[in-house]
């Protein structure tokens, strides 16, 4: 089934005219698996898009169709229907379909702390690790090609640090910040609870709702 909705999108890009593009592919292609907010799908295994910066999302777009990500079916099988996706997109496709994703309004993750986990161990961890490039607040600094983790939910980020301790994402050639994240993560993050502390810390810093209009979508 998931082939032939594939085999299906494929052709879609491929025939794919211009008119309000980046719109009618987040519709038609990316909404399928991120939702039409870009809030994600957690039977899918489709992480919450919604607000990253476009530059973010044209270098992991870019990432998936050179084959720094995506490459192994068998250790990353979502990554590698992304890398299929992003074969069948053209560049003017990717930045117009970027510059959607950056001003969908952030979408805040229903949970807000893994249960058992040590939230001031993961902060510590935090603070002398994550916080010089995805600053204090988990915002991101695009300035280092670090995106936000906020908005980003717990499954997802667990996934992604563990595919850079476990070496199954950043060391492909010429993916020099992923690479970063995999020293980050084989030299400091020790176990599964350590990962889970700081994602449980990362968490917290997402915007209580009487905060989330400081988070309303770029240029409204």
């Amino acid at each position: 089934m998931i082939y032939r909705w594939l085999i299906f999108i494929i052709h879609f890009l491929v025939s794919f005219a211009f008119a309000d593009e980046g719109a009618v592919l987040f519709q038609n292609v990316c909404a399928q698996c991120h939702g039409l907010k870009g809030e994600g799908k957690e039977g899918v295994r489709a992480p919450s898009i919604a607000n990253l910066p476009n530059s973010y999302v044209i270098t992991q777009v870019t990432n998936f169709h050179d084959g720094k990500r995506g490459s192994d079916m068998k250790v990353d099988p979502q990554g590698a229907l992304m890398a299929l996706i992003a074969k069948a997109l053209k560049p003017e496709q990717v930045q117009a379909v970027a510059l959607v994703v950056e001003k969908l309004p952030l979408v805040i993750p229903a949970k807000r702390m893994i249960e058992g986990t040590d939230v001031a161990a993961g902060k510590l961890l935090f603070y002398e690790h994550c916080m010089e490039c995805h600053r204090y607040n988990a915002s991101g600094e695009m300035a280092f090609g670090s995106p936000p983790l906020v908005g980003r939910q717990d499954w997802y980020l667990l996934a992604q640090l563990m595919k850079f301790k476990n070496l199954h994402r950043g060391t492909a050639k010429g993916d020099e910040k992923g690479a970063k994240m995999v020293r980050m993560a084989t030299l400091f993050i020790e176990d599964e609870a350590a990962m889970k502390n700081v994602v449980s810390y990362i968490l917290t810093l997402n915007p209580t709702p009487e905060e989330e209009t400081l988070f309303k979508a770029k240029g409204k």
